[in-house]
């Protein structure tokens, strides 16, 4: 049995946000949080970590890199959920969506866009 080590970072993803700040209030602070799903009965997700906050944005290009253990030919799925950032309040959830690591890595340029549910794309 033998672990690559994988590199992921958020980038690769096309994400395009709806504002969550409502009429005439700016743009959004996006980030986001990736979480490796359980793969076996019993197991926990495992939280790999948060991005950057990307002010004033709709776009955001993070540059956050996630590391894991990755087996090629087996089952990793990895969340994506997108927050926008409220300083004085309880976070914005702005959308999220669920990725095969495998058929990111089959990809041509290891690069896969999603539609998101609740949110942008």
């Amino acid at each position: 049995m033998c672990n690559d080590v994988l590199r992921f970072s958020p980038p690769p993803f096309s994400f395009f946000l709806f504002c969550t700040t409502g009429a005439f209030k700016g743009t959004s602070d996006p980030f986001a949080v990736v979480t490796r799903l359980s793969t076996k009965p019993g197991q926990q997700p495992k939280v790999l970590g948060k991005t950057e906050v990307i002010k004033n944005s709709l776009s955001p290009n993070w540059v956050k890199v996630f590391v894991l253990d990755y087996e090629l030919g087996t089952a990793c799925t990895i969340a994506i959920n997108i927050f926008d950032e409220v300083k004085k309040s309880n976070n914005i959830n702005m959308g999220s969506a669920l990725m095969d690591v495998g058929q990111i890595l089959g990809t041509r340029g290891n690069i896969r866009a999603k539609k998101m549910k609740n949110g942008g794309m």
